[in-house]
Protein backbone atom coordinates (compact mmCIF):
# COMPACT_ATOMS: atom_id res chain seq x y z
CA UNK A 1 0.00 0.00 0.00
CA UNK A 2 1.07 3.58 -0.38
CA UNK A 3 2.68 5.26 2.60
CA UNK A 4 1.09 7.99 4.73
CA UNK A 5 1.80 10.54 1.99
CA UNK A 6 0.38 8.34 -0.75
CA UNK A 7 3.81 7.33 -2.05
CA UNK A 8 3.99 3.66 -3.13
CA UNK A 9 6.25 1.54 -0.95
CA UNK A 10 9.15 -0.50 -2.28
CA UNK A 11 8.06 -4.01 -3.25
CA UNK A 12 8.97 -6.45 -0.48
CA UNK A 13 10.47 -9.85 -1.09
CA UNK A 14 9.20 -13.16 0.22
CA UNK A 15 11.28 -14.62 3.04
CA UNK A 16 9.81 -18.05 2.26
CA UNK A 17 10.61 -18.06 -1.46
CA UNK A 18 13.47 -20.55 -1.02
CA UNK A 19 11.19 -22.84 0.99
CA UNK A 20 8.56 -22.78 -1.73
CA UNK A 21 11.12 -23.59 -4.41
CA UNK A 22 12.41 -26.56 -2.39
CA UNK A 23 8.86 -27.92 -2.40
CA UNK A 24 8.46 -27.48 -6.16
CA UNK A 25 6.47 -24.27 -5.90
CA UNK A 26 5.60 -22.36 -9.05
CA UNK A 27 6.38 -18.75 -8.17
CA UNK A 28 4.35 -15.91 -9.62
CA UNK A 29 4.34 -12.22 -8.64
CA UNK A 30 1.33 -10.87 -6.82
CA UNK A 31 -0.11 -7.46 -7.61
CA UNK A 32 2.69 -5.74 -5.68
CA UNK A 33 5.41 -7.81 -7.34
CA UNK A 34 5.94 -10.03 -4.29
CA UNK A 35 6.70 -13.62 -5.41
CA UNK A 36 4.15 -16.13 -4.15
CA UNK A 37 3.69 -19.87 -4.61
CA UNK A 38 0.69 -20.28 -6.89
CA UNK A 39 0.85 -24.09 -6.66
CA UNK A 40 3.25 -26.95 -5.95
CA UNK A 41 4.05 -29.54 -8.61
CA UNK A 42 0.95 -29.78 -10.78
CA UNK A 43 -1.28 -28.64 -7.90
CA UNK A 44 -3.82 -31.35 -8.65
CA UNK A 45 -4.14 -32.69 -5.11
CA UNK A 46 -4.14 -29.39 -3.25
CA UNK A 47 -7.92 -28.83 -2.93
CA UNK A 48 -8.21 -32.10 -0.99
CA UNK A 49 -6.04 -30.69 1.81
CA UNK A 50 -8.91 -28.41 2.84
CA UNK A 51 -11.13 -31.46 3.43
CA UNK A 52 -8.58 -33.91 4.80
CA UNK A 53 -5.90 -32.88 7.24
CA UNK A 54 -4.53 -29.34 7.21
CA UNK A 55 -3.76 -27.05 4.29
CA UNK A 56 -0.84 -24.64 4.84
CA UNK A 57 -0.34 -21.61 2.60
CA UNK A 58 1.76 -18.46 2.47
CA UNK A 59 -0.78 -15.67 1.92
CA UNK A 60 1.54 -12.73 2.47
CA UNK A 61 -0.19 -10.83 -0.33
CA UNK A 62 -2.65 -9.40 2.20
CA UNK A 63 -1.69 -5.78 2.94
CA UNK A 64 -2.41 -4.36 6.40
CA UNK A 65 -2.97 -0.75 7.47
CA UNK A 66 -3.69 0.47 11.00
CA UNK A 67 -6.24 3.23 11.64
CA UNK A 68 -6.33 5.15 14.91
CA UNK A 69 -7.41 8.45 16.46
CA UNK A 70 -10.27 10.02 18.38
CA UNK A 71 -12.51 9.86 15.31
CA UNK A 72 -11.43 6.35 14.28
CA UNK A 73 -14.73 4.70 15.27
CA UNK A 74 -16.78 7.16 13.22
CA UNK A 75 -14.33 6.89 10.34
CA UNK A 76 -14.36 3.10 10.01
CA UNK A 77 -18.15 3.15 10.39
CA UNK A 78 -18.32 5.50 7.42
CA UNK A 79 -15.83 3.83 5.08
CA UNK A 80 -16.59 0.14 5.79
CA UNK A 81 -19.91 -1.71 5.65
CA UNK A 82 -19.59 -3.87 8.77
CA UNK A 83 -20.40 -2.95 12.36
CA UNK A 84 -17.48 -1.31 14.16
CA UNK A 85 -15.60 -4.31 15.62
CA UNK A 86 -14.84 -4.29 19.34
CA UNK A 87 -11.26 -5.01 20.44
CA UNK A 88 -10.48 -8.63 19.62
CA UNK A 89 -13.23 -8.93 17.03
CA UNK A 90 -12.79 -9.44 13.28
CA UNK A 91 -15.29 -8.73 10.51
CA UNK A 92 -15.51 -9.07 6.76
CA UNK A 93 -16.62 -5.87 5.05
CA UNK A 94 -16.66 -3.86 1.86
CA UNK A 95 -15.46 -0.35 1.21
CA UNK A 96 -17.84 1.32 -1.21
CA UNK A 97 -17.43 4.35 -3.40
CA UNK A 98 -20.01 7.11 -3.36
CA UNK A 99 -21.97 5.56 -6.23
CA UNK A 100 -22.28 2.25 -4.38
CA UNK A 101 -19.72 0.33 -6.38
CA UNK A 102 -17.26 -1.88 -4.50
CA UNK A 103 -13.83 -0.33 -3.95
CA UNK A 104 -12.42 -3.32 -2.05
CA UNK A 105 -13.36 -6.26 0.17
CA UNK A 106 -11.48 -6.18 3.49
CA UNK A 107 -10.99 -7.78 6.88
CA UNK A 108 -11.39 -5.22 9.66
CA UNK A 109 -10.15 -5.93 13.19
CA UNK A 110 -10.61 -4.05 16.43
CA UNK A 111 -7.23 -3.88 18.17
CA UNK A 112 -7.98 -1.50 21.05
CA UNK A 113 -10.38 1.38 21.74
CA UNK A 114 -10.14 3.73 18.74
CA UNK A 115 -7.58 1.50 17.04
CA UNK A 116 -8.23 -0.80 14.09
CA UNK A 117 -6.37 -2.76 11.43
CA UNK A 118 -7.66 -3.43 7.94
CA UNK A 119 -6.35 -6.17 5.62
CA UNK A 120 -6.88 -5.89 1.87
CA UNK A 121 -5.81 -8.03 -1.12
CA UNK A 122 -2.59 -6.67 -2.61
CA UNK A 123 -4.14 -5.94 -6.00
CA UNK A 124 -6.57 -3.46 -4.42
CA UNK A 125 -4.42 -2.05 -1.62
CA UNK A 126 -3.11 1.06 -3.38
CA UNK A 127 -6.57 2.09 -4.57
CA UNK A 128 -8.13 1.49 -1.17
CA UNK A 129 -5.36 3.47 0.52
CA UNK A 130 -5.94 6.48 -1.71
CA UNK A 131 -9.71 6.25 -1.22
CA UNK A 132 -9.79 6.10 2.58
CA UNK A 133 -7.07 8.73 2.95
CA UNK A 134 -9.13 10.99 0.73
CA UNK A 135 -12.16 10.52 2.96
CA UNK A 136 -10.05 11.22 6.06
CA UNK A 137 -9.01 14.56 4.54
CA UNK A 138 -12.57 15.71 3.78
CA UNK A 139 -13.41 19.18 5.06
CA UNK A 140 -16.72 21.03 4.75
CA UNK A 141 -17.55 24.47 6.05
CA UNK A 142 -14.32 24.60 7.97
CA UNK A 143 -15.08 21.29 9.72
CA UNK A 144 -12.82 18.27 9.19
CA UNK A 145 -14.58 15.43 11.04
CA UNK A 146 -11.77 12.91 10.57
CA UNK A 147 -8.76 15.17 11.08
CA UNK A 148 -7.64 13.12 14.10
CA UNK A 149 -7.48 9.87 12.10
CA UNK A 150 -3.97 8.53 11.55
CA UNK A 151 -2.68 5.71 9.35
CA UNK A 152 0.32 3.46 9.86
CA UNK A 153 1.68 0.34 8.25
CA UNK A 154 0.20 -2.74 9.87
CA UNK A 155 2.30 -5.79 10.69
CA UNK A 156 5.57 -4.56 9.10
CA UNK A 157 8.28 -7.15 8.34
CA UNK A 158 5.86 -10.02 8.78
CA UNK A 159 4.51 -13.01 6.89
CA UNK A 160 0.93 -14.29 6.97
CA UNK A 161 0.36 -18.04 6.94
CA UNK A 162 -3.01 -19.70 6.47
CA UNK A 163 -3.98 -23.02 8.03
CA UNK A 164 -7.32 -24.61 7.19
CA UNK A 165 -8.97 -28.01 7.33
CA UNK A 166 -10.21 -30.42 10.00
CA UNK A 167 -6.75 -30.81 11.58
CA UNK A 168 -5.77 -27.11 11.59
CA UNK A 169 -6.79 -26.47 15.21
CA UNK A 170 -5.05 -29.66 16.34
CA UNK A 171 -1.81 -28.66 14.62
CA UNK A 172 -1.78 -25.12 16.03
CA UNK A 173 -2.92 -26.37 19.42
CA UNK A 174 0.26 -28.41 19.69
CA UNK A 175 2.22 -25.13 20.00
CA UNK A 176 0.13 -23.65 22.81
CA UNK A 177 1.18 -23.50 26.42
CA UNK A 178 -1.10 -24.91 29.10
CA UNK A 179 -4.25 -22.81 29.46
CA UNK A 180 -3.78 -20.95 26.19
CA UNK A 181 -6.36 -21.16 23.40
CA UNK A 182 -6.88 -20.25 19.77
CA UNK A 183 -9.31 -17.52 18.70
CA UNK A 184 -12.80 -18.57 17.69
CA UNK A 185 -14.46 -17.65 14.39
CA UNK A 186 -14.74 -13.91 13.89
CA UNK A 187 -12.03 -13.04 16.42
CA UNK A 188 -8.28 -12.51 16.67
CA UNK A 189 -5.74 -12.73 19.48
CA UNK A 190 -2.07 -12.44 20.32
CA UNK A 191 -0.93 -16.05 20.51
CA UNK A 192 2.48 -17.39 21.49
CA UNK A 193 3.29 -20.46 19.39
CA UNK A 194 6.09 -22.07 21.37
CA UNK A 195 8.63 -19.22 21.53
CA UNK A 196 7.17 -17.20 18.63
CA UNK A 197 4.82 -14.27 19.26
CA UNK A 198 2.12 -14.14 16.58
CA UNK A 199 -1.28 -12.66 15.85
CA UNK A 200 -3.84 -15.32 14.93
CA UNK A 201 -7.05 -14.32 13.12
CA UNK A 202 -10.09 -16.46 12.34
CA UNK A 203 -12.09 -14.82 9.53
CA UNK A 204 -15.31 -16.38 8.27
CA UNK A 205 -16.22 -16.74 4.60
CA UNK A 206 -19.41 -18.77 4.65
CA UNK A 207 -18.49 -22.12 6.18
CA UNK A 208 -14.79 -21.49 5.53
CA UNK A 209 -13.05 -20.26 8.71
CA UNK A 210 -9.27 -20.60 8.28
CA UNK A 211 -6.62 -19.51 10.74
CA UNK A 212 -4.42 -16.63 9.55
CA UNK A 213 -1.16 -16.47 11.49
CA UNK A 214 0.84 -13.22 11.26
CA UNK A 215 4.41 -14.18 12.14
CA UNK A 216 7.58 -12.01 12.22
CA UNK A 217 9.71 -12.50 9.11
CA UNK A 218 12.64 -13.53 11.31
CA UNK A 219 10.62 -16.52 12.58
CA UNK A 220 8.64 -17.36 9.44
CA UNK A 221 11.02 -19.99 8.07
CA UNK A 222 11.30 -21.77 11.42
CA UNK A 223 7.53 -21.92 11.88
CA UNK A 224 6.92 -22.93 8.25
CA UNK A 225 9.30 -25.89 8.50
CA UNK A 226 7.93 -26.88 11.89
CA UNK A 227 4.35 -26.91 10.61
CA UNK A 228 5.34 -29.06 7.63
CA UNK A 229 6.77 -31.66 10.03
CA UNK A 230 3.19 -32.73 10.85
CA UNK A 231 2.03 -35.61 8.68
CA UNK A 232 -1.43 -34.05 8.42
CA UNK A 233 -0.08 -30.77 6.97
CA UNK A 234 0.18 -30.26 3.20
CA UNK A 235 1.41 -27.08 1.48
CA UNK A 236 -1.03 -25.49 -0.94
CA UNK A 237 -0.59 -22.56 -3.31
CA UNK A 238 -2.58 -19.37 -3.52
CA UNK A 239 -4.56 -20.74 -6.49
CA UNK A 240 -6.02 -23.44 -4.25
CA UNK A 241 -6.70 -20.91 -1.49
CA UNK A 242 -8.73 -18.67 -3.78
CA UNK A 243 -10.42 -21.73 -5.23
CA UNK A 244 -11.65 -22.62 -1.74
CA UNK A 245 -12.81 -19.04 -1.15
CA UNK A 246 -14.67 -19.17 -4.48
CA UNK A 247 -16.69 -22.14 -3.23
CA UNK A 248 -18.19 -19.88 -0.56
CA UNK A 249 -18.11 -16.46 -2.25
CA UNK A 250 -17.64 -16.77 -6.03
CA UNK A 251 -18.45 -13.09 -6.54
CA UNK A 252 -15.53 -12.08 -4.33
CA UNK A 253 -13.04 -13.98 -6.47
CA UNK A 254 -14.68 -12.72 -9.67
CA UNK A 255 -14.18 -9.18 -8.40
CA UNK A 256 -10.51 -9.77 -7.61
CA UNK A 257 -10.02 -11.20 -11.10
CA UNK A 258 -11.49 -8.03 -12.63
CA UNK A 259 -11.24 -5.19 -10.08
CA UNK A 260 -11.36 -2.46 -12.73
CA UNK A 261 -14.83 -3.54 -13.83
CA UNK A 262 -16.23 -2.54 -10.43
CA UNK A 263 -19.77 -3.60 -9.63
CA UNK A 264 -22.44 -3.22 -6.98
CA UNK A 265 -22.48 -5.65 -4.01
CA UNK A 266 -25.63 -7.31 -5.36
CA UNK A 267 -23.89 -8.06 -8.66
CA UNK A 268 -21.28 -10.03 -6.69
CA UNK A 269 -23.60 -11.73 -4.21
CA UNK A 270 -21.96 -9.82 -1.35
CA UNK A 271 -25.03 -8.16 0.20
CA UNK A 272 -24.35 -10.16 3.36
CA UNK A 273 -21.40 -7.86 4.06
CA UNK A 274 -23.67 -4.80 4.32
CA UNK A 275 -24.87 -3.86 7.81
CA UNK A 276 -28.51 -2.77 8.14
CA UNK A 277 -29.27 0.90 8.46
CA UNK A 278 -27.38 2.27 5.48
CA UNK A 279 -25.23 4.78 7.36
CA UNK A 280 -22.02 4.10 5.42
CA UNK A 281 -20.60 5.74 2.32
CA UNK A 282 -22.30 4.39 -0.80
CA UNK A 283 -25.45 3.17 0.96
CA UNK A 284 -27.66 5.95 -0.38
CA UNK A 285 -26.75 5.00 -3.94
CA UNK A 286 -27.63 1.38 -3.20
CA UNK A 287 -31.18 2.31 -2.18
CA UNK A 288 -32.06 3.17 -5.75
CA UNK A 289 -30.20 0.13 -7.09
CA UNK A 290 -31.93 -2.31 -4.74
CA UNK A 291 -28.60 -3.46 -3.41
CA UNK A 292 -28.91 -2.75 0.30
CA UNK A 293 -30.25 -4.88 3.11
CA UNK A 294 -32.77 -3.24 5.39
CA UNK A 295 -32.66 -3.20 9.18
Amino acid sequence: MADENGTPEAVPGNVLEGEHLLLGGSMEPDAQGRPEAAWYGDGAGEPAAFREGCALADVGGLVATCISGDAADAFVSAVFTCYVPAPGRLAGALSLMGDGRVAAPVLLAGLAPKEFCVWCPAELAAGLGEWIRGIAAVESGGVAPYSSVEFSHGAPLSTTLMLAGPEAAVVLGDYLSEGASLPGPGTLANVRLDAIDTVVMRPEVGSFAPYLVVVPDASARVLWRSLLSFQSVAPVGTSAVWGRVAEEAPGLVDFLDDPIGRRLPADLGLQGLLRPGGDFIGARALDGAGGRTEG
